[in-house]
């Protein structure tokens, strides 16, 4: 039988606790209170979110933090949710590499077949020049794909998003290897256990494997990947494709580590992000969000799956591109880390802030953007103003843009309706939280609008002469 639409119900607004009032950071309590709360509610209440939870930081204090419906039905949100965060994880995988990059065991311009080995090397890749998927025109790959081609996107690789196919043939590829990405099915492990607030390693999960062992899933996954076409020369255009999954594997080479153990003792452990990782800690099922998906009526629909079990023929891998869960509260000390230049909100540093500046950097050719250079299949970031760096979209011209936020502004977001982004100008973290796969982007913008009322509330500081 189909899962059943989610019923009509009363959004029931939830305080998730600050560090100070909105006043004492510039912000408008007032605005924020009366213009993001009731957006909030009216996305719920409409029935195209189950639940929608937002974060606003300033100068690294949390100011407004709240949210409205159900975690799953019968279950108020609560702070302490767990959210899957999808393509949120490229950030993280971004800075899980240039830390390596920091230590000088990888650089930008190092070709991936050093890592990934033969099936990389330009003389065993194609190129797709034309024709159709049942019958392509394919040329040799003129050009090395480098690690840079990798974070920056721009190496040729695809997802195999359903209806992509039509535009692009080698997403029609794609899904006939990887399956379509539609609906998201649950992708969640269980994953050690509560042990005094500390994580305790599952003894035989999926990503167990040491990266010298014999060829791990994701190592199949990028032999896979290298045996496709390609999109187009590398280099040439940008593209949302599978190019963090890849890094990711590259990661756990050059580290000697699976990428899941990798970030845990490199970046959760030091930041404090206790309930982040690729599987749910055991016991703490019940904190998981529902997932749901867009209705044809703008309605969502509950598809959520049992959590993932130690063992489970459906157990998740860990990757670069996706995979990893979060609560709004860990995101939040991630994203701080960012926009404080490396250091967490506990003081911990993961990266310099050099390094950090440089990954925020615009780094698509020619300072363009991506609307200049894509391919069509992806619509969240990629228009005009919104360039591309390590690991983040970054807002070139807010004027193009068409939102409110200051120049250099990066972050990104996630398929199940997740984003987060930081303004350096204005000393912003901002996160929004719901689990909706195939939300409307034209019918209900939703960093577009966040981003405006949030700015909408900065009260402080001079205005500059016209």
């Amino acid at each position: 039988a189909p899962a059943p639409s989610r019923p009509a119900m009363a959004a029931v607004a939830a305080d998730f606790g600050t560090d100070c009032a909105p006043g004492e950071v510039g912000l408008d309590a007032g605005a924020l209170d009366s213009r993001l709360g009731p957006m909030l509610k009216d996305w719920v209440s409409s029935g195209r979110m189950p639940h929608a939870a937002a974060l606003v930081a300033r100068r690294g204090r949390v100011a407004w933090n709240g949210g409205y419906g159900e975690q799953a039905p019968g279950k108020a949100l609560a702070a302490d949710t767990i959210f899957r965060i999808y393509s949120m994880t490229k950030p993280v995988t971004a800075v899980a590499f240039m830390m390596l990059v920091e230590e000088g065991k990888l650089h930008l311009g190092m070709p991936v077949h050093k890592f990934l080995g033969e099936p990389w090397r330009k003389a065993n890749m194609k190129v797709f020049a034309g024709g159709t998927k049942e019958n392509p025109k394919l040329e040799p790959c003129r050009r090395t794909v480098t690690l840079f081609h990798l974070i920056t996107h721009t190496a040729g690789l695809t997802y195999g998003f359903a209806g992509s196919e039509i535009v692009n043939p080698v997403a029609g590829m794609y899904q006939d290897v990887f399956g379509r990405i539609s609906s998201g099915a649950d992708k969640v492990e269980k994953r050690g256990e509560a042990n005094g607030g500390k994580l305790k390693p599952a003894s035989a999960s999926a990503q167990a494997d040491k990266a010298a062992a014999q060829p791990s899933k994701l190592q199949l996954m990028a032999d896979t990947l290298a045996a496709l076409p390609l999109c187009f020369q590398p280099g040439s255009k940008w593209h949302y494709g599978h190019h963090y999954e890849v890094l990711g594997r590259v990661v756990e080479v050059a580290s000697g580590l699976p990428l899941n153990e990798f970030m845990q003792q490199r970046i959760f452990g030091p930041l404090g992000m206790r309930d982040t990782g690729f599987s749910v800690l055991e016991g703490q099922e019940h904190r998981l969000a529902s997932i749901w998906l867009a209705g044809p009526d703008g309605n969502s629909i509950d598809i959520t799956e049992p959590p993932r079990k130690k063992g489970d023929r459906r157990e998740a891998l860990a990757t670069g591109g996706a995979g990893l869960l979060s609560t709004m509260g860990d995101y939040f000390r991630f994203a701080q880390c960012l926009l404080s230049g490396g250091a967490g909100p506990n003081g911990a540093r993961i990266l310099s802030r050099r390094t950090v500046e440089w990954m925020v950097t615009n780094h698509l050719s020619g300072g363009t953007d991506m609307f200049s250079i894509s391919l069509p299949g992806y619509t969240e970031m990629n228009r005009p103003g919104v360039g591309f760096g390590l690991g983040f979209s970054v807002s070139l011209d807010p004027a193009k843009m068409a939102e409110n936020v200051g120049v250099g502004t990066f972050g990104w977001a996630g398929l199940a309706g997740t984003f987060f982004y930081c303004d350096p100008v204005e000393e912003l973290v901002v996160i929004f939280m719901t689990q909706v796969i195939g939300l409307n982007e034209l019918e209900v913008p939703r960093r577009l609008l966040l981003s405006n009322v949030v700015s909408g509330a900065i009260v402080d500081g001079s205005v500059a002469p016209l």
